[in-house]
């Protein structure tokens, strides 16, 4: 598992506020997990909350500022 700096996340979020960030993280982990869910297709032990780290730091998650 990859660790990733408050501050880092601070600038690619858009928020310095800790909380925030993790309820954003939290919020589109919980979205893909729903989505994939739905699509019986994705193996059951996805790691969502890492892909969403992943994401921010490739600047394709929606909630990059």
């Amino acid at each position: 598992m990859k660790f990733y700096s408050l501050e880092w996340l601070a600038e690619k979020c858009g928020t310095d506020n800790k909380y925030e960030i993790t309820a954003k993280v939290a919020a589109e982990a919980r979205r893909e997990s729903e989505e994939s869910a739905d699509d019986k297709t994705d193996p059951a032990n996805e790691r969502y909350i890492s892909n969403v780290l992943l994401e921010i730091e490739e600047g394709r998650s929606p909630i990059n500022a």
